[in-house]
């Protein structure tokens, strides 16, 4: 019996796969085919074939209440903050504002967002792996993940959401050629 996980030809009843120990029980097999196509894209796909959404960034002396503003008006988690050169410097999260601004700020109009934001986010490019951002994104607990160009200025957002969408894509995906 062939494994659907790894491909390996097993003795015909076996259980389990004695190359990489996945089930060969019939009713785990969608399991193992979902398990096995999830990890072949995650390492085969490139951050760009999810399309992220064009990233909102503003100058890094911004007013904090003009961020949160345009946070709240275009309905975004988070804002990418730039430097007088356009790179990245930061980026300003719901999370953020949760704990560092609410009830600890008098006056949001007289606070510049540097102050507030996460200094040196973590970033990807769009031509690397999905694997890598996903990583980045579980070790980090973080819900976006900036991308940038070469120069590290901000191009696009990744949010954990489209990881998720994606994700439940390709499982779909599996279960209708399964049925």
């Amino acid at each position: 019996m062939r494994c659907m996980s790894c491909g390996h030809d097993n003795l015909p009843g076996a259980d389990h796969c004695e190359a990489c120990h996945a089930s060969l029980v019939h009713e785990d097999v969608p399991l193992a085919r979902i398990r096995s196509v999830v990890e072949q894209s995650l390492s085969r796909d490139k951050v760009q074939v999810l399309n992220p959404v064009q990233a909102v960034s503003v100058p890094d002396d911004t007013p904090l209440d003009a961020a949160i503003r345009t946070m709240r008006d275009r309905k975004i988690g988070c804002l990418l903050i730039t430097d007088r050169a356009g790179k990245l410097s930061g980026i300003l999260t719901e999370r953020d504002i949760l704990y560092k601004v609410v009830g600890k700020v008098e006056d949001p109009a007289a606070a510049s967002v540097s102050r507030y934001m996460t200094r040196n986010p973590e970033v990807i490019r769009g031509d690397q792996l999905l694997a890598l951002a996903l990583q980045r994104m579980m070790v980090g607990d973080l819900r976006h993940l900036p991308l940038v160009d070469e120069q590290g200025r901000p191009e696009r957002i990744l949010s954990s959401r489209d990881i998720i969408g994606y994700l439940a894509f390709l499982v779909e995906g599996v279960l209708e050629s399964e049925g």
